[in-house]
C-alpha cells in the first residue's frame, strides 16, 4: 500500500532551488495531477498554474488531459504540449517513480520551449533527488505503514492462525475498526480497455485513496495490481447510499487517472456483523459479489443463491456444467417457450395457478407445456430433488452465459464501466 507523499521541508528546498535556477515556475503534483507543492510565480503563470495554487487542484479535466498524453507511462523529462482550451501552456514534465509505482510528476512551465539541453539534464537530476525524498517521506508519514498493510493483509486473509496474529497487532496498535460492530468491503476489480491513460495500479491506489478519505469515515485500504479492497468499519450497518458514495467517489478516481471510456470495473460489496473477527468474511462476500456477472455494483447480501454457484472455481462455470436433462431441454427447445415456462413454474415453487396466471396461459396448455418438459428431462417435477436439479441448472446456465458473454469485448458497457 502507498500513500500521498508528505510535503517537507526538503522537499520545497529543492524545488525552490529548482526554480531560482532555471528562473521559471516549477510544481510537484501527485499521481492525479493534484498540486503537492509549487515554487514561487517568474511571470511564466498561466490559467491553470494560478487555479492549481489557489485551489490545491488544477481541475479534473487538466489531470485527464496530463495523464491522455500518457504522461504516467513516461520514463524521463518529456514536453506536455500546450491546450489553449484549458489555459495551459507548454510544459516539461518529469514522471517521479518509487519503488514500483508512480509517486506523482515534475513540471517547468515551458511556454517557448527555450529550455536547453544542459536545463533539461539539470531538472532530470533534481527529479531523482525529489523521487527519493519523496519516496521517504510517503515512509515516513506512517512509521508503521509497512507493518500496518501486512497486518490488514492477514486480517483479512484466509488463514486463521494469521488473522488472529493480526487482530491481536491492530489491538496494540489500534485502527482496523477496533470496537465497531460492523466491517464492510468493497472490492473493486479493474480490467484496462486498450491502454489506459496510466497503470491500473496506480489509477486504484488514487481512487480508493480518495474514497478512503471520505470525511466521518474510518476506512482503509488494500491495492494488488488490478484489485483494491476498502474497508469500511461502523457501530452499525452503513446504508447502501454511504456505500454507493464511496463507490461514486473511486470512480470519480478512475475516471481522472484512467480515463472515462477505458476500463471496466466490477464491484462487490460484503458485510459482516462479527465486528473486526469478521473482516476476512466480509472480504471473501465481497470478492464473490464481485465475480457476478451482472453489470452493475453487487451486494452479496443479495445474490441469494447465486452466492452458493460463485463460489465454484471459473473453470467450473461453463455450459458443460449445466445438468444434462436441462441442456437437453434447451436444445430441444428453440424458441424457449419450454424453457421460460419451467423457470416460471419453478419460481413459483410449482403453483400451476401463478404460473398460469404469469404466462397468461389456459391451465390445460401450461399442463401440456410441464409434460413436454417431463418427457424431454425424464425428470418428475413433483420430485423436489429433480426440481432443485433444474431450478440450480438454470441459475447456473444463466451465470455461465453472462460469463461468457461478459468476456467479448464487444458487449462492454458503452462507457467502459461494469457498474
Amino acid at each position: 500500500m502507498t500513500g500521498t507523499p508528505s510535503v517537507d521541508a526538503r522537499l520545497l528546498e529543492l524545488i525552490d532551488a529548482l526554480a531560482e535556477h532555471l528562473g521559471r515556475s516549477v510544481v510537484v503534483d501527485d499521481p492525479a495531477v493534484r498540486l503537492i507543492c509549487a515554487s514561487r510565480h517568474f511571470g511564466d503563470e498561466d490559467a491553470v498554474r494560478v487555479r492549481a495554487v489557489l485551489q490545491r487542484d488544477a481541475g479534473a479535466d487538466v489531470g485527464r488531459y496530463v495523464l491522455s498524453r500518457g504522461a504516467g507511462r513516461w520514463h524521463g523529462a518529456h514536453v506536455l504540449e500546450a491546450s489553449p482550451d484549458l489555459g495551459l501552456t507548454a510544459r516539461l514534465c518529469v514522471p517521479l517513480h518509487g519503488p514500483g509505482w508512480l509517486l506523482g510528476f515534475l513540471m517547468v512551465i515551458d511556454a517557448d520551449g527555450s529550455l536547453t539541453p544542459g536545463e533539461i539534464r539539470h531538472i532530470e537530476k533534481v527529479s531523482r533527488d525529489v523521487e527519493s525524498v519523496m519516496h521517504a517521506g510517503s515512509i515516513a508519514s506512517g512509521e508503521d505503514s509497512v507493518e500496518r498493510t501486512a497486518a490488514l493483509r492477514d486480517l483479512l486473509g484466509r488463514h486463521e492462525a494469521a488473522r488472529r496474529a493480526a487482530e491481536a497487532w491492530f489491538v496494540r496498535n489500534g485502527g482496523a475498526g477496533a470496537g465497531a460492530a460492523c466491517v464492510t468491503v468493497v472490492s473493486f476489480t479493474v480490467t484496462a480497455l486498450g491502454t489506459p491513460d496510466a497503470s491500473v495500479a496506480t489509477a486504484l491506489q488514487v481512487a480508493v485513496d480518495m474514497a478512503a478519505r471520505t470525511r466521518g469515515t474510518t476506512a482503509q485500504h488494500l491495492v494488488d495490481d488490478d484489485r483494491a479492497l476498502l474497508l469500511l468499519t461502523s457501530e452499525v450497518v452503513p446504508t447502501r447510499a454511504g456505500i454507493l458514495e464511496h463507490v461514486r467517489r473511486v470512480a470519480e478516481g478512475l475516471d481522472r487517472v484512467l480515463g472515462a471510456g477505458s476500463y471496466r470495473c466490477a464491484v462487490g460489496v460484503g458485510t459482516s456483523t462479527e465486528g473486526r473477527t469478521g473482516a476476512w468474511r466480509a472480504r471473501h462476500r465481497a470478492d464473490i459479489a464481485s465475480r457476478a456477472p451482472s453489470g452493475d455494483i453487487v451486494f452479496w447480501d443479495d445474490l441469494g443463491v447465486d452466492a452458493v454457484l460463485l463460489e465454484l472455481p471459473a473453470e467450473v462455470m461453463v455450459p458443460e456444467s449445466v445438468p444434462l436433462p436441462l441442456r437437453r431441454l434447451m436444445e430441444m427447445d428453440p424458441s424457449g417457450r419450454l424453457t421460460s415456462t419451467l423457470r416460471s413454474f419453478l419460481d413459483h415453487g410449482g403453483s400451476v395457478a401463478r404460473t398460469a396466471a404469469e404466462l397468461h396461459m389456459h391451465r390445460t396448455s401450461l399442463y401440456y407445456r410441464l409434460d413436454r418438459i417431463r418427457e424431454i428431462t425424464s425428470l418428475d417435477l413433483d420430485s423436489g430433488r429433480d426440481r432443485l436439479q433444474l431450478h440450480l441448472g438454470l441459475h447456473l446456465h444463466d451465470l455461465t452465459s453472462q460469463f461468457r458473454q461478459n468476456e467479448d469485448p464487444a458487449t462492454a458497457h458503452p462507457d467502459g464501466r461494469r457498474w
